[in-house]
């Protein structure tokens, strides 16, 4: 997760170093505004509803993402900012209204729940650990599957990526704790809007808990003019000022 617009490359990529490299570069937008339904479902089949805007701004190699919940009530006004930089760990800072104070996201802190929904914080980010060791465990037709060993303080132990060679988007990731997978990320369904593929149906199961969190885009917009993401909208102090 991990961005939800993912670009089409046709680059041929041979080493599993260079598949991961060209796979990132496919959640790495310029400017982008996408509005999103999020459905948490429950192993008893209950399910809630949480929506939210995410705002994407690149400006060189560094890709910013704010996003901020609408409703329901008692999460509207959470924000969280990422800023990614190539070749280190993401910086997140979260919002939260009740307590009128940003905090940083990072540590162990990165394995936890992202809104009580089965995505960690640690998913949600584009840029391998430094130390993150990629091995090409197939090649098969149309199709490679990459087995990374995250490195850092990740919370996995190994992550499994099956990335499609016509796009380079990972239409499938395992994640792997003590030996077996515990949660399952797939792209079921996408658009395409000119050289560009977008999810819109994203869906990750946690085997552990039973659940799984659909990410539907409602509605996106790509290219917007950099005056629709200022660089203000990515601070501590735009969250703090109620966004």
């Amino acid at each position: 997760m991990i961005h939800l617009i993912l670009v089409a490359t046709l680059a041929h990529a041979q080493t599993a170093d260079d598949i991961i490299a060209e796979a990132r570069k496919t959640q790495r937008v310029d400017n982008g505004i996408q509005q999103i339904r999020m459905v948490l479902t429950h192993r008893n089949g209950s399910s809630r509803e949480r929506h939210f805007e995410m705002q994407v701004r690149k400006d060189g190699e560094v890709v910013r993402s704010y996003v901020r919940f609408s409703h329901p009530t008692d999460v509207a006004g959470t924000q969280l900012v990422m800023v990614d930089h190539p070749e280190q760990v993401d910086e997140q800072l979260l919002y939260m209204p009740a307590l009128k104070r940003t905090n940083r996201i990072a540590g162990k802190a990165r394995g936890g729940s992202f809104m009580g929904s089965d995505f960690s914080f640690e998913d949600l980010e584009i840029s391998d650990a430094s130390d993150a060791v990629h091995t090409l465990a197939e090649d098969g037709e149309g199709i490679w599957i990459i087995d990374t060993v995250p490195g850092g303080d990740s919370s996995y132990e190994q992550i499994r990526s099956h990335v499609t060679k016509a796009d380079h988007v990972p239409r499938k990731v395992e994640f792997y704790k003590n030996g077996a997978v515990i949660k399952v990320l797939e792209i079921q369904e996408t658009a395409v809007d000119g050289q560009t593929v977008v999810p819109t149906h994203t869906v990750m199961r946690n085997l552990q808990r039973g659940s799984q969190t659909d990410l539907h885009v409602e509605s996106y917009r790509l290219n917007v003019p950099e005056s629709e993401v200022p660089l203000e909208t990515f601070t501590a102090g735009f969250m703090e000022r109620g966004g």
